[in-house]
């Protein structure tokens, strides 16, 4: 009985506390702010509700100290709160507010790293002139047929007299300042030359010594190389060397060079292009079904049970993991018989934008590559008729094998540039259709990286080009894919030989991804894989071993289909020693180089070498001499010429600054993606050439090039860490 009435008085007095409770909490209002808290309860003299006016004093005497404090912090700080008014009231944020308000400062912290990066788009280059312009044929020592409307002075003797000094081409370099000789002096205050007082016999013009004669005739910059007297002295002219220029003229002469009038008939639209014309009858008739070459598509038929859809409407099912087994209608077309490709354990120079010109391919041939391509042409500017964009098809006679990179968005497109291209130049190799470019101007126009999204449209743009060409070769530079984590090359191997593509140079990054991270040559290798087990099928047809039995027993050069294609890796090869262990790792037959090539040209000595160079100050500055050279063959000898020459070796210095001495490396074989601090070379040349201050950069041109002018300026193409405290700033003359 005892236990049960104890047991009874518990639950009582339970029952008695949850009434209480539930009566004194009411209404509960919170201020957010960390500083206030009120309860409003109920009016309860006893009881467990009592607890409550302990709490509300709690809160009270909370409040007062904050109160306090805030006031003593206020007056430190002399903070702007009026006497007798209360204070401010911050306004409450929601978790979604904050997460929006985090959202904008992470997007803003990542616009401003990307300010830092990428490519300066502000830039401009302004062609330099004589302060006192003469008329070039005036220059030349001809007659000029239209005085009345030539803009160029005439009065030669007028200009000569002004004209400014020559600048003096140095002959020695050292490795200790100045690092270059010195104009010698004439031992006499009396120009040699009165009627030119600025000519000086002491210099050389590279572009005399290089053909014999000098097109820029008195206008040139190194005039007094190429300089004489007449009539006992009363007349000057400049000279020529005929034996030189005969040598020249089989040798060193620049081939694929386009006139004006080709260009006119290009922009008013004359060029028959007869091929591209049956091409786009073959477009039209093929409107809504697939596209693939005759010969290759019987063999591929017998050994392959697919029938894919090639139109840009059925991508997706090509890129899907299943393979369409539809019925689709087929157009097959005559392939055009190509040349063989060997280029099995040849070196290869990628096609570089801006950096890869001329001179520098040029510059490269002597360090040892034997393909090289010329930067990339829009299809619609050679279309046009564009100066700017047919002379990056030019072609110097050391270079051994040669193509031109173009980007199209259109089928029709490829195939007319491929045509003027055809009918334009008669000394190119092959030709590369660019399907990697990551630029956002050449994606969103459906060039370059973006032809991976339609691979319909990159097999009809292919089989165009081929079919325009002739028997010139055609080429493919792709990458991996376009968005990270989403590879699709791989699924595009198979399809190759229908497209008729002599080779293949495959980027290790997606278009996403453009030059960050590593690149993934564990991909590269399983396209490989994938590219030879599908011509390993092709190769047992019988279809295949009877027609190319009988090619090689004609003896015949023409590339039937049937050999396997030349497949290039590309991405952070940087050295001599790794480019062969890819090689033997994953199975391409060559590396082509990009921005290794770049920071040390003479990459391809050491993969020919199979060595690592460690090449001393002194030779890096004779490559920077022979560059300079080139450039005013290539450019020209006259002032404008010379500053061109300038701005493109500055262009170059601001990637070959970048690399790093072997001597001073801790861990061979260097790496690509490795930024070294500021370090001091083992000798002051060297260190005055890792400097990553383009005011150095403009300094080391000066060298061989003369004074900048001063309105000359120059700012870098990419935006880096690597150019320290003075990035985005322009370096002046």
């Amino acid at each position: 009985m005892v236990q049960l009435e104890s047991d009874r008085i518990r639950i009582f007095g339970l029952w008695r506390y949850l009434i209480d409770l539930t009566q004194s909490i009411e209404v509960a209002e919170v201020i957010n702010e960390g500083k206030s808290q009120t309860i409003q309860e109920a009016i309860i003299p006893e009881g467990p509700s009592a607890g409550s006016i302990r709490v509300r004093k709690e809160y009270e005497a909370y409040d007062a100290d904050n109160a306090t404090n805030k006031g003593a912090e206020e007056q430190d700080t002399g903070g702007d709160a009026c006497d007798g008014e209360p204070p401010t009231k911050k306004l409450k944020i929601s978790g979604a507010q904050r997460r929006k308000s985090a959202r904008e400062e992470r997007k803003k912290r990542l616009e401003e790293k990307k300010k830092e990066r990428g490519i300066n788009k502000g830039r401009r280059f302004q062609r330099m002139h004589d302060e006192q312009e003469v008329c070039w044929r005036v220059a030349c020592g001809l007659e000029c047929d239209i005085k009345d409307r030539c803009r160029g002075s005439h009065d030669l003797a007028a200009y000569l007299l002004d004209k400014p000094a020559d600048i003096y081409f140095p002959r020695k370099l050292y490795d200790s300042p100045p690092f270059v000789d010195s104009e010698p002096s004439e031992g006499s205050d009396s120009p040699i030359f009165p009627q030119c007082p600025g000519a000086s016999v002491n210099t050389r013009c590279p572009y005399y010594g290089e053909y014999g004669q000098c097109k820029a005739g008195f206008k040139c910059r190194f005039l007094g190389s190429h300089l004489k007297t007449t009539d006992g002295g009363l007349g000057i002219i400049f000279t020529t060397n005929n034996e030189r220029m005969e040598w020249a003229r089989q040798n060193a002469i620049e081939n694929n060079v386009t006139d004006i009038k080709f260009h006119k008939s290009l922009k008013k639209r004359e060029q028959p292009f007869e091929a591209s014309r049956r091409f786009s009858q073959m477009l039209k008739t093929s409107e809504g079904k697939g596209m693939a070459f005759k010969s290759l598509h019987e063999v591929a038929k017998s050994v392959v049970k697919e029938d894919v859809n090639m139109e840009d409407g059925e991508d997706r099912d090509l890129l899907g993991d299943k393979t369409s087994t539809k019925g689709t209608e087929i157009i097959f077309i005559d392939r055009p018989e190509k040349k063989r490709l060997h280029w099995k354990g040849l070196t290869y120079l990628a096609p570089l934008t801006t950096v890869g010109n001329l001179p520098f391919r040029r510059l490269c041939t002597t360090l040892g590559v034997d393909i090289t391509c010329g930067e990339m042409g829009l299809s619609h500017s050679f279309l046009q008729g564009s100066k700017e964009e047919w002379s990056l098809v030019k072609r110097h006679p050391s270079e051994k094998i040669f193509g031109v990179q173009i980007a199209a968005n259109k089928p029709e497109q490829a195939s007319s540039c491929a045509d003027a291209i055809n009918s334009g130049c008669d000394s190119i190799d092959f030709v590369d259709l660019n399907a990697g470019c990551p630029i956002d101007l050449i994606y969103q126009a459906g060039s370059g990286s973006a032809l991976m999204n339609s691979p319909g449209k990159l097999g009809k743009c292919l089989m165009g080009i081929n079919y325009a060409m002739g028997s010139v070769p055609v080429t493919l530079k792709m990458r991996t894919g376009v968005k990270d984590g989403s590879p699709t090359a791989h699924k595009l191997m198979p399809k190759l030989h229908d497209w008729g593509i002599g080779s293949i140079a495959l980027h290790g990054r997606t278009r996403q991804q453009r030059y960050t991270r590593l690149a993934d040559w564990d991909y590269i290798k399983y396209c490989v894989e994938t590219l030879r087990a599908h011509e390993a099928l092709m190769q047992d047809s019988p279809a295949a071993m009877d027609s190319d039995a009988a090619t090689r027993e004609n003896g015949s050069n023409i590339n039937n289909g049937f050999d396997p294609m030349h497949f290039w890796g590309n991405g952070d090869c940087f050295s001599g020693i790794e480019y062969w262990k890819t090689v033997e790792a994953t199975g391409v037959d060559g590396v082509m180089i990009g921005r290794g090539a770049l920071i040390k040209p003479w990459i391809f000595t050491e993969i020919k070498e199979k060595r690592e160079w460690d090449i001393s100050s002194r030779e890096r500055l004779d490559l920077i001499r022979k560059y300079a050279e080139f450039g005013l063959c290539h450019f020209g000898s006259d002032t404008s010429g010379v500053n061109t020459t300038r701005r493109y070796l500055c262009e170059a210095l601001s990637f070959w600054h970048r690399y790093i001495p072997i001597g001073l490396l801790e861990v061979l074989p260097p790496k690509l993606n490795h930024r070294a601090p500021a370090f001091r070379g083992r000798d002051e040349l060297e260190t005055l050439l890792a400097s990553t201050d383009c005011k150095t950069w403009v300094r080391i041109s000066e060298m061989f090039l003369g004074p900048a002018p001063p309105e000359w300026n120059f700012l870098p193409k990419h935006k880096s860490n690597a150019y320290g405290s003075d990035e985005g700033t322009e370096a002046q003359g």
